[in-house]
């Protein structure tokens, strides 16, 4: 190996090492409620942002009402006695060739204290899902391009995902209009198959 193609390589497993830090703070604002601080990891070029049934939001803009007025509720502070936290684990990101952008995927387990209905009382909550996400690298540092959540469930604890696979769907009902429905929301039990950003590591297929 020259130097050449050691530099490269070092500078790739920085660039991975980058993104997977970019997608867990992600989550450490998303959990606090710091939606302002989430839109600015968004590229300016931003692509969209779809996460479970909330819908498709395209663009800056739309990421932007996704987080800050739908999730956020523009700025105001979640309700007491409700929590969330959004454990992101088993990662995988390839870099594409040029080192200008990149794909990861990550597993997302989530722990809530919410209502499930409106008005009643706080719940726990868990759910799952996975992450498909899209990333570029704007003026050295690594942002996103696209987030893409599949939800496979959202379930009260006392009851499970085998009898109430999702609680607060929309079903069509959004506080924020999308800019489109959502293109792949596949719940249990049907758990539609999201797919995998990577060849094969060993058959290349």
């Amino acid at each position: 190996m020259n130097p050449e193609e050691l530099e490269a390589r070092i500078r790739t497993l920085e660039d991975i090492q980058q993104i997977d830090r970019l997608q867990k703070i992600y989550g450490y604002y998303l959990d606090n409620n710091m939606m302002d601080k989430v839109v600015d990891l968004f590229s300016d070029d931003a692509e969209s942002v779809e996460i479970g049934d909330r819908g498709l939001f395209r663009g800056k803009e739309g990421v932007r009402r996704f987080f800050w007025e739908y999730l956020g509720r523009g700025g105001k502070p979640r309700d007491p006695g409700t929590m969330a936290i959004h454990m992101q684990h088993q990662g995988v990101v390839d870099v594409d060739p040029g080192g200008q952008t990149a794909k990861g995927r990550w597993y997302c387990t989530m722990i809530q204290a919410r209502p499930i209905e409106e008005g009643g009382p706080a719940r726990s909550i868990l759910g799952h899902g996975v992450y498909e996400n899209e990333f570029v690298k704007e003026d050295g540092k690594w942002k996103f391009k696209k987030i893409f959540y599949s939800l496979h469930f959202r379930s009260p604890l006392a009851e499970g995902w085998a009898i109430t696979p999702v609680t607060n769907e929309s079903k069509g009902h959004y506080p924020v209009k999308p800019d489109a429905m959502p293109t792949a929301y596949h719940p249990y039990p049907e758990l539609g198959f999201v797919p995998f950003h990577w060849k094969h590591p060993v058959t290349g297929e």
